[in-house]
């Protein structure tokens, strides 16, 4: 039953981020739904965490405005490669977690600048606005990641204990 914790964490997410966008629009910008899903993916594997990938880049595209699909794409290879690292890296290292965040949240927001230069016939004026934006993204996925992957080893840790084949 403690199970269902996670679609209802990622659910909750979404939502508090929604609603953080509408409130706080400084430079400083995180992703919620993206730090937890690193921090699941690092903790069930690769294909439970490209599982949650889709799901979630699935909520996000329909909440959002934009191009559909993205999400699902970048969150599903995100859960994918960062659960091939499951066993390969320790995960106590608030050092590591803060370069691999900041690692993903670039390619990330470098796919999606991509996009961006398509969609505006090559406008290429938009690198510096959109590499300052980006910045503060990275910055501020770097600043709570610590705290994000801490509680979601506490939630996994909490559903083990009832149940023993998880």
């Amino acid at each position: 039953m403690r199970r269902l914790i996670w679609p209802v964490l990622f659910l909750l997410l979404l939502l508090v981020q929604g609603a953080a966008s509408v409130f706080y629009t400084g430079w400083l910008a995180c992703d919620l739904p993206l730090l937890v899903l690193y921090a699941f993916a690092m903790v069930r594997g690769e294909y439970f965490g490209m599982a949650a990938g889709l799901g979630v880049g699935l909520l996000q595209d329909a909440m959002t405005v934009g191009i559909f699909g993205y999400h699902m794409l970048t969150r599903a290879a995100l859960g994918f490669l960062v659960g091939l690292t499951k066993e390969k890296v320790v995960k106590d290292n608030a050092a590591f977690h803060m370069t691999a965040i900041a690692l993903c949240s670039a390619c990330v927001r470098f796919c999606y600048w991509w996009l961006e230069l398509v969609r505006s016939g090559g406008r290429w004026g938009i690198f510096f606005d959109y590499a300052v934006d980006s910045l503060g993204y990275i910055l501020g996925n770097m600043l709570l990641v610590a705290p994000v992957v801490l509680l979601v080893k506490r939630v996994y840790e909490w559903i083990k204990e009832e149940d023993i084949s998880y």
